[in-house]
Order: structure tokens, then sequence, then C-alpha cells
């Protein structure tokens, strides 16, 4: 990049929560450095890795305080022009500093000692998948294509949302869109929710593009990523594919954006900066004049928003491939199955029959439970209090597995009482069952049946998420229990039913998106199944059969649903037709987050005009988190660009004190829990 500066000021952004850069003086011994450069500085007592992001900056006043840069490290710049601005973009909008959004773009630091980088080598193909022949595209899918390869061609910003049902074909449309950038000498940039998704997917598109398969994502091997990462800048690898951190990808001329299953919450980062992967990838398109294109069953209720309202054009698959049906899906009325059995039991008789149908005939079958561990909580039957987290205002989880109760909060471990700590009685009780007690109940009901857990606690190693999926894909295994990771992407064609267990638990959680998150999750889950030669079958359990999300979910009616969650997100000004920033106060004493809390919401107030709504502070849904007390308050208003200049300027009167280390923003939170 052009702009280079020796015995000289420049400005630096260093990853550190402090919304602004600082100047350094460059030794005039010292070689030039260009933006984007990687050097060490002096920040307070300590040595920090920063980035140059402006040379020769307006000088300040207090010029003799000025430090020297440290040490500026001999590589290339490690970010070019578009990634500055894209970093800058998300500083901005987000509200966190711009060394912070500049970190999260950035590989692992390179190792003191340089090493000579080979090119990486190929991606392998998953063992358990067969090369695939081309397909012909079915009209609709051919439809879908053909405004892409027009907005391709034209080299032009070009934003599509693509809905389509489970199976529908999604997939072979975005490599057929891929396929035309690559021959237009442009790259592609392919973003999935979860690392899970990933290793089936490379086997696909290694298979499909090789040579030109780059995986980038936080789980690799820091010397596996950053080998990667300058693969992908040196062009040598003009295809990438990986979770939300890929979308700062240094692909340098990237035609074609992807993000799959968009709708999916993993793409919000949950530290700070808080981003959401889906919309920096807009933005990213947008910046490199390319076609971002969005896909998902069940969209986001702000992406097929901009669809309606033609900020994003809108492609339609209407039914799944071949003329497959889409499974049928069957509530099972728990209060029914409790008055016949006369106990609540985790699995339903219908559920238990059919699974054991299902492995006789020699198919599949995927059991989501959305909570892991044994049992969700220990009850003491004296008092009735449950045994929580010392860090937390969470009941701990028992996992028998390992004997120990865990929060799934802050990740505290402790022993199981042998009494209450409440009351000392020797009365506590399991309550709620996770996937570890689903996994034994199973072995149970089917002694015969080859059964595999897939959840956080059995995907932990390095490459456990691909040896399960791979084993199922293999056939393997008979029966996947496990949590929302089984839901998501996976195309399995023996899978012929799906159990879904608790499918209302989400649906009273003190959250506006509870019911988008509900429907999701069991459309997603139900699309598991039938996607091979035989119908699917979905059973979904639930002690509120006649709850509409359900209804709407069985009958996999998206316009349904979206129809009558807009009427409600309206009626009570929540996104997508409103702006929302939530902002918590975190702190150990509290006392002080209280008084923080009121500080922020009184400096929000008189910085907002009529058209913002500030509400709280009040206790957040989760009151207690890794030993912090938390405060939630709520900014709305109608225009994004409007509350987000708000808000960072009510925060700017904390810049610099210590209580601002306390103050936490989330710029369109997916989640208020």
């Amino acid at each position: 990049m052009s702009g280079e500066a020796a015995g000289a000021l420049v400005g630096v952004a260093v990853p550190v929560p402090l919304r602004r850069t600082f100047t350094y003086r460059l030794p005039s011994a010292r070689s030039p450095v260009a933006l984007g450069s990687r050097v060490r500085v002096p920040f307070g007592r300590r040595s920090v890795l920063g980035t140059v992001v402006s040379l020769a900056p307006e000088t300040p006043a207090e010029l003799v305080a000025i430090r020297e840069v440290e040490e500026t490290l001999p590589s290339a710049p490690a970010l070019d022009a578009s990634l500055l601005e894209l970093t800058r973009f998300v500083a901005d909008y987000y509200l966190c500093s711009w060394g912070e959004a500049i970190e999260a773009a950035l590989p692992p630091d390179p190792p003191a000692r340089k090493r000579k980088t080979a090119e990486p080598p190929e991606p392998p193909a998953a063992k358990a998948i067969e090369a695939r022949p081309r397909v012909e595209l079915t009209a609709a899918q051919a439809a879908a294509l053909s405004p892409l390869l027009e907005a391709l061609a034209a080299r032009t910003y070009a934003p599509f949302l693509l809905h389509g049902p489970t199976g529908s074909g999604k997939t072979e449309v975005y490599l057929r869109a891929a396929e035309a950038t690559l021959a237009s000498g442009r790259g592609v940039l392919y973003l999935v929710p979860e690392i899970g998704l990933t290793p089936l997917l490379v086997g696909r598109l290694s298979e499909r593009f090789p040579g030109q398969v780059a995986v980038l994502h936080s789980a690799l091997a820091p010397r596996a990523r950053r080998a990667s990462w300058e693969a992908v800048r040196a062009g040598e690898r003009r295809f990438v594919v990986g979770a939300r951190s890929a979308v700062f990808a240094p692909l340098p001329d990237p035609g074609l954006v992807v993000v799959d299953e968009e709708h999916d919450p993993s793409y919000k980062q949950e530290d700070a900066p808080r981003y959401n992967g889906r919309d920096v990838a807009v933005v990213r398109a947008r910046l490199a004049a390319s076609v971002v294109l969005l896909g998902s069953a069940t969209p986001s209720l702000e992406s097929y928003q901009h669809a309606r309202s033609g900020r994003y054009a809108l492609l339609t698959l209407p039914g799944r491939i071949a003329g497959r049906p889409l499974p049928t899906v069957e509530l099972v009325d728990m209060r029914e199955q409790f008055r016949l059995a006369g106990e609540v039991t985790p699995l339903s008789a219908p559920l238990s029959e059919a699974l054991a149908e299902t492995v006789a005939r020699g198919e599949q079958a995927l059991v989501l439970r959305n909570r892991r561990g044994w049992a969700i909580a220990l009850l003491c039957s004296a008092c009735g209090k449950r045994v929580t987290c010392r860090q937390c205002s969470l009941a701990l989880t028992w996992h028998r597995g390992i004997k120990r109760l865990r929060c799934h909060g802050c990740g505290h471990e402790e022993r199981r009482p042998a009494e209450c700590p409440s009351c000392s009685a020797e009365a506590l009780g399991e309550v709620g069952d996770g996937t570890e007690r689903i996994e034994d109940d199973l072995r149970r009901v089917l002694p015969s049946a080859r059964i595999e857990r897939m959840d956080r606690d059995t995907v932990r190693g390095r490459g456990a998420h691909e040896r399960i999926l791979k084993r199922f894909d293999a056939g393997e295994i008979d029966v996947l229990v496990g949590t929302q990771m089984i839901a998501k992407g996976h195309d399995f064609p023996n899978v012929t039913l799906v159990g879904v267990l608790s499918a209302d638990q989400t649906l009273g959680l003190p959250d506006f998106r509870a019911g988008e998150r509900a429907f999701q999750l069991l459309t997603q889950v139900a699309g598991r199944a039938g996607r091979g030669d035989r119908p699917g079958r979905v059973l979904a359990q639930a002690f509120d059969p006649d709850h509409p999300v359900l209804a709407e979910a069985a009958a996999q009616d998206y316009e349904a649903f979206f129809a009558r969650e807009i009427l409600y997100r309206r009626a009570l000004r929540y996104p997508p037709l409103s702006a929302l920033v939530q902002i918590i106060v975190a702190d150990a004493a509290e006392g002080r987050a209280w008084r923080t809390a009121h500080e922020v919401a009184e400096a929000l107030r008189a910085a907002a005009s009529q058209r913002l709504t500030i509400a709280g502070p009040g206790p957040a849904p989760i009151e207690r988190l890794r030993g912090q007390f938390r405060m939630q308050i709520l900014a709305r208003s109608a225009g994004r660009r409007r509350l987000v200049e708000t808000v960072a300027l009510a925060l700017s009167t904390f810049d610099g004190k210590a209580i601002a280390r306390t103050i936490h923003v989330d710029v369109d939170p997916v989640s208020l829990l």
C-alpha cells in the first residue's frame, strides 16, 4: 500500500478498550513503515502490539511527551486498505476501539523465530464422502442463479437473500456462483456459523475447487491458521471457508461473499468487539463492490424484512430437490403422555417406538435435547432451593460422567454435596434431563443400537466434531443425540427420523427473540430428516403443543411465522422495526454496579433526542455472572445511525475513567439474556 514515513509521527491503534488511537514517533534510523504495519509500542508500563493506521498525524500539543515505536515487525503490512476500512467500520458501529477490531481480524501473531512459510497442504477431503458428480440444476435453482451471475458480471455491490426449505439445493447455487466468481479472477468468501460444519464441507469444496480452498477459524492450530491466512493474502488460495472471523480474511479481491445459515446466532461475537459476522459480511461486500448471498431455510427477521422492503433481492427455492417431500412433523403432547404413563419420562412412548422401528430398518435417527449434562439442576425437596453457582445466578448442572457439578455460565466445577447448602437437609434430587441422561436412556431403550452423543462435552478435543460426523455419515452410528450443533446444515441421506425433546423449552425465556429461536431450531433440525430417497418423520415433544410457534414450525410455514411475529415486533418496537443497543454494567460490587448503571442511563437520556427510548437500568435476566453483578439498559430508536451516535456520545463521558471497564455495549444484540 502506498504511504510511508520514517523519523516521523504515526497513529497506532492498540487493542485496549479506549476509542482513540495513539501517537508515536518513528526513530529516524528505523526503516519506513506502511499503513497496516504491526508495531510494538510502549503503553503505560507494558509493551503491546499495535497497528499503524495513520501517517504523520497532526502534531499534538504535548509533543515532548511522545514515545517512540520500539519495534516494527519485519513483514508486509498486516492489513491492506480495504481491511483497515472494514475494521474502522466495526470499531465505529459496534462501539469498540479500532485496535480491538483489528485484533479480531488478525491471525495469531507470528512466532518470534522467522520460518520459511511453505504453501499449506491441500485440506483433505473427508474419507466418508464420495466424490459427488456435477448435478443438473433444477428450474428453480437456475432461476435463482441467473440474477446472481448477472450481478457478478457487473462487478458491483448486490445483496441477495436465498430462501428455500432444507434440502432445496441452496448449496449448489452457492457453488455455481462461486465457480463463476473464480472464473472471473476474483475470490470467494464462504461463511458458516460454526466450525463443526466445516470438516465435511471442506471435503466437498476441495473436490470441487482443488488447490483453491483455505480454511480459517479460531479452532485451527496457530501455525496452521497463520499459514492459511498468509496463503490467502498472497493470492495462493482464492476460496476461503470459515466461521465468523473468516469475514476478515485477507482476500485481495473478493467477488462473492456467501453467508450460509445466515440466521444463526453463532455469527455474533460474544466478547468485544461484539460484531455480527453476517452484517460485517454485507459491509465487506459493499466496500469491495461484490455480491453478497445470504441463505437460510429460516431467515432472520432482519434479513427477510430487508428482502420485503427491497433492500435485498429475494431469491426463492420453493421445494426440495427431486420433488422430495418435507418430513412430516408430529407434536407429541407430553401432558397426555403423563396421564397415560403416570410419570414424565424423557422419551415418550411414540418416540421410543419410532426409534426402534427406524433402527430395525437400518436407518438413522437424530435426537435433539438442547441442554447438556445429566441433570439440569439439583433441587432440595425440603426447602425448594436449587444448588447454584457461587459466581453466577445459575443452577449448577450435574455431569454424572465426571461426577462434578458444573456451571454453564462461568465453568466453575465442584463436588456434589451430600446435603442442601441452604438448609442442610439430605433431600437433594435431580431435575431436568440433559444429553448425558438422554444418551443413557436411549441405550436402555435401544440395547442393540449404536448410539453416540455430540455436545460441547464430547467435542472438546481437536477434530472431535469431524470424527463423530464422519462416523455418522459412514453409517457407523445409528442414533446421534446432541444439542443444537446436530441441527445445523448437515446432509445425511439415511436419516429418516428426528426426535426433539422439550421443543417448547425456550418459549418462556425473557427475550424478544425466544419465539424466533424456537421456530428456527425446530425447523432446522426437522430438515435433517428425509433428505435421501426415503421420507422423513419428526416427533417433537412439548407440554404446550398448541403454541402458535410450534404449529408454524410443524407446518414449516415460514411466511405464516413471519407475518405473526412481525406484528409483535412492531407493537413492542423491537428489531427489525427498530434499532436496539443493550448496555450491561457488570461489577463485583452490587452497589457500585447500580450507581454506574444509573450514571450511564442519565448520560444516555441527556444525549438522547425525543426519538430515542431508554429503558432501565434494571437487573439483567442473568443477574450475576462470573462473579459480576449485571445491570441492563436498553436503548431503542427507529434509526441505527442516530442510535449508535447517541450512545457513543453518552459513553464518551466515561472515557479514561476506571468504571469504563465495567460498561459493555452490544449493538444489535441477538440475545438479551
